[in-house]
């Protein structure tokens, strides 16, 4: 015999197994033995008892929501107002317009004369000699003279 034909029957008299070829018994897993079947639906049976007891608990300690009570009512007549009581209503002054203005190296006269075009109010107070300004404002009237008077030192005023 040739070496290569005594190794291999060498490995099949080593590995041999009754009924190998048998189409039943390509599974490759044994059955499991009496107890682990027992632990597995132990197992189970316990993991069920917790999930219901934990949904026992979980109904019987949540917050009972009240149930929603349905009252009919009437609604009052309108009683007539009595006239000794009835009082004016407070005038309410309406907010300043907020408005966009912009100024690019303009003198304060100019500045002014925007101011009173856009928004409306008369402006008075000094001019003066002032270096132009340029600036970008969003607000009412009263915070754009306050800025102005802020930066150049001036003393304008919105006449009311």
């Amino acid at each position: 015999m040739t070496d290569k034909i005594k190794r291999s029957l060498d490995f099949v008299v080593r590995f041999y197994r009754p009924d190998a070829f048998r189409p039943d018994s390509w599974f490759i897993a044994p059955p499991l033995p009496f107890w682990r079947r027992h632990a597995v639906a132990v197992a189970v049976i316990g993991v069920a008892l917790a999930a219901a007891a934990a949904i026992t608990t979980y109904v019987a300690l949540r917050p009972e929501t009240p149930e929603k009570i349905e009252v009919e009512t009437s609604a009052p007549e309108p009683a007539e107002p009595d006239p000794v009581l009835i009082e004016e209503a407070p005038v309410i002054e309406e907010a300043p317009a907020v408005k966009k203005i912009e100024f690019d190296n303009a003198s304060l006269s100019e500045v002014v004369k925007a101011i009173e075009e856009t928004y409306g109010v008369k402006v008075a107070g000094s001019t003066g000699n002032q270096p132009p300004l340029t600036l970008s404002y969003e607000g009412n009237a009263e915070d754009l003279v306050s800025t102005i008077n802020d930066l150049l030192g001036t003393n304008l005023r919105i006449e009311k």
